[in-house]
């Protein structure tokens, strides 16, 4: 969410949110925003290493109003904006508070915002410090591995539903199978033409007539 909170400001700026030039330096700018954060926050955050870097800033000033670093932005962009941009984790907006914020309201749709059941974490230590290269390349790889992953399962759910389809297609031909005629013709009694117990209405009367014929010939 502290992502949505910078694609957001980058959107009403035109600019980067932090344009630091180092990890210090950027915090300072973020901290110009939020302010310095309290134990509480450091706590949230769970990080040592981000908890000794900030323990090497000097104090820094109070933080600027929203209003003041984009004043051009509409006020309910800029509470969208700063609900999404506390430094703990705790007090930022969840995904689906944030669709339901007025400033994106009509853009939410429940009817096409599945939730996530589970908790999405970047397998990357937020206690070890990397390159810009390395951080990068660790992304796209479980990018990658991600979408491999989607791709697997649907194909697994396709075929599911192709076995799923072929298989009451089958049954439905079974289904549709015309019935063998259980009295065949050989089964009528001699006697009299009489057809046995048990045959067909059509059958019944086929053989009604051949008994009648043949004693009309004198059989």
């Amino acid at each position: 969410m502290w992502s949505a909170g910078c694609i957001l400001a980058e959107l009403l700026s035109g600019r980067p949110a932090f344009p630091g030039s180092s990890t210090l330096n950027q915090l300072d700018r973020i901290m110009e925003v939020t302010g310095y954060p309290s134990a509480a926050d450091l706590a949230a955050v769970a990080s040592p290493f981000a908890a000794t870097m900030l323990e090497s800033l000097p104090p820094p000033p109070a933080a600027r109003p929203l209003r003041e670093l984009f004043p051009g932005a509409p006020p309910e962009a800029l509470d969208l904006m700063r609900r999404l941009l506390h430094f703990s984790p705790s007090m930022r907006l969840t995904a689906e508070e944030a669709l339901r914020h007025p400033y994106v309201s009509q853009f939410h749709n429940p009817a096409e915002e599945p939730l996530c059941e589970h908790t999405v974490s970047i397998p990357i230590d937020d206690n070890v410090r990397c390159g810009i290269v390395e951080y990068r390349d660790k992304l796209y790889g479980e990018i990658v591995k991600r979408k491999k992953e989607l791709r697997r399962r649907m194909r697994e759910r396709d075929a599911a539903k192709a076995a799923a389809a072929a298989g009451g297609a089958s049954a439905g031909a079974v289904r549709a199978a015309p019935a063998e005629d259980a009295a065949p013709a050989a089964e009528w009694r001699c006697s009299g033409g009489s057809p046995a117990v048990g045959a067909s209405q059509p059958a019944q009367r086929t053989a009604a007539a051949g008994g009648y014929a043949a004693r009309s010939r004198g059989y």
